[in-house]
């Protein structure tokens, strides 16, 4: 590669990690438009409320927590950034689909290279961060119907909304059942 290329790739080079926060992530929401339209999000947002770091997967706080509307009701996604140049491999995705998968609908992990056995891990979607594109849609999860309405709480709070949320993420509308 000649360098007028190389430097030329490296400006168009948008950092989606800096300073140990996630920066740059409406680059990664706006593509995210299968879900609804984007209400709100936060980074750095806790996945519980109450933090144990005893046998826990190493993961607390949620790199973008985005809330979306679709016609279904409110969906949280839940977005892991790895702006490096390693590959993102299996088992650090089941990690981390672990900890997103107790309070999110659906998971991306957003990285420039995904190892292919990724793609076969049917409930993570993978974001290609140089692309700006997604290269596999993520499955529905069965988040824990309290942890959701938790890390929702939270989020609403941290984008200063009030909303009327159901108390359960599988829950459509804030009518009582029959």
């Amino acid at each position: 590669m000649s360098p007028v290329v190389l430097l030329e790739h490296v400006a168009e080079r948008v950092p989606f990690y800096h300073a140990s926060q996630t920066v740059n992530e409406d680059l990664i929401l706006r593509r995210l438009d299968r879900h609804g339209q984007l209400v709100c999000w936060a980074t750095e947002v806790p996945l519980e409320p109450v933090y144990l770091t005893t046998d826990r997967v190493p993961c607390y706080r949620g790199d973008v927590l985005a809330l979306y509307r679709g016609p279904a009701g409110h969906v949280l996604v839940g977005i892991e950034v790895k702006d490096w140049g390693n590959k993102v491999h299996v088992k650090m995705a089941r990690d981390y689909l672990a900890a997103y998968g107790k309070a999110c609908q659906y998971f991306y992990m957003a990285a420039n290279e995904f190892s292919q056995g990724l793609f076969a891990v049917r409930d993570v979607g993978l974001f290609n961060l140089d692309d700006r594109k997604v290269v596999k849609a993520p499955a529905r999860l069965s988040p824990d119907p309290v942890l959701w309405r938790s890390a929702m709480e939270r989020l609403c709070q941290l984008c200063d909304m009030d909303l009327d949320l159901p108390p359960d993420p599988h829950q459509r509308t804030l009518d009582p059942p029959e």
